[in-house]
């Protein structure tokens, strides 16, 4: 079935979208082909559907408006293919309501619009299409930032490619509530990262947000890995899970433990390292607070969480290639504050 709407008449696509949307059965399909459109309806969900041809779309749970959905599909109701598809949930919007109806048709008709090179646009990038509209709207799109989890997963790659890390799912403890980041048989590593402004000469600080974060598990020597990012280049999530085929399910599990799910907007949020990432060795001159600082080995009756900060300008550290390679080949790391730092010592 296919609705013979002119490209030019806008009134006339409205009308035939508000009123398909009222009425269009769970499992129907309608084509649009003056707008390479299919409008249908599966579940609750009622929208449009635009074909990506042979390539899937990895984009989901991104939301370009309050009640709708952008997401790749593979399985619009009696037409095969990939498709980009927006839809809206019936069951929480009334589309009866004249002003929630007029509303629903413009945003189809900004989502299939191929006027101005609006389709070849979404096609493209269709987290930057999202985005667009909700500035549009006058909202904003969540900023989530996920250059933390960017950083680990850079770690884990190194660790995991010299052979340090073997278990994933019990090795790499970040995105949980553990103590540390990474907890290996032989030492703890505790991942900090912040986002660099270019040109400035601040030097890096981490942020400590527990008591224990700096305590050692178990007497392991504990390292503090520490990476500056930048908000441009072509580190992200996706390219950095692309890295773990065989352990793909577990690092995505891991990585919704903390909200990030596979083709949201933080999936393509990218970003860049402008210098190599520094491994610092915690030891008793690193400057920290602990409970055996104070009286009876224990914090204050009363304190019941602790938060502070640490600045990084000279102190020693390590290269994080370095640092790798040293402990790989079973020598001790050498940490310097010059940044001349090579190689590794017996």
């Amino acid at each position: 079935m296919a609705h013979q709407v002119n490209e030019g008449d806008i009134g006339q696509f409205k009308a035939a979208v508000v009123s398909l949307a009222r009425t269009i059965t769970s499992g129907g399909a309608v084509g649009f082909p003056a707008f390479d459109m299919t409008f249908f309806r599966k579940g609750n969900a009622v929208g449009a559907a635009v074909s990506t041809g042979e390539t899937p779309i990895n984009i989901h749970n991104v939301r370009p408006g309050q009640s709708y959905l952008l997401e790749g599909d593979s399985a619009v109701p009696c037409v095969p293919g990939n498709f980009l598809t927006l839809t809206v949930d019936v069951s929480t919007t009334d589309l009866n309501d004249p002003l929630k109806a007029d509303a629903f048709s413009n945003m189809i008709l900004q989502f299939v619009s191929m006027k101005d090179g609006n389709r070849e646009a979404l096609l493209a990038n269709p987290w930057a299409w999202a985005e667009k509209i909700i500035e549009m709207g006058g909202d904003k799109a969540t900023k989530t930032r996920p250059y933390p989890y960017i950083a680990e997963l850079l770690l884990v790659a190194g660790l995991k490619n010299a052979g340090l890390l073997t278990d994933i799912e019990n090795e790499y403890c970040g995105p949980g509530a553990n103590r540390h980041d990474f907890e290996l048989p032989g030492m703890s590593l505790e991942v900090k990262s912040h986002l660099h402004v270019s040109g400035s000469d601040k030097p890096g600080e981490l942020v400590i947000s527990s008591a224990t974060q700096l305590s050692s598990t178990a007497g392991k020597p504990l390292y503090v890995g520490y990476f500056a990012m930048e908000e441009h280049g072509n580190l992200t999530l996706e390219s950095c899970v692309a890295c773990f085929p065989e352990d793909r399910v577990t690092v995505l599990q891991k990585l919704a433990q903390n909200g990030y799910v596979e083709g949201d907007f933080a999936w393509q949020r990218p970003y860049n390292l402008p210098h190599e990432p520094r491994v610092y060795e915690i030891t008793d001159d690193f400057p920290r607070i602990t409970p055996e600082q104070f009286k009876g080995d224990v914090f204050p009756s009363g304190v019941t969480s602790l938060v502070y900060h640490v600045s990084l300008r000279n102190l020693p550290y390590c290269p994080l290639g370095t640092f790798v390679k040293a402990i790989a080949s079973c020598q001790q790391p050498v940490f310097s504050v010059a940044a001349e730092n090579e190689g590794g010592t017996q």
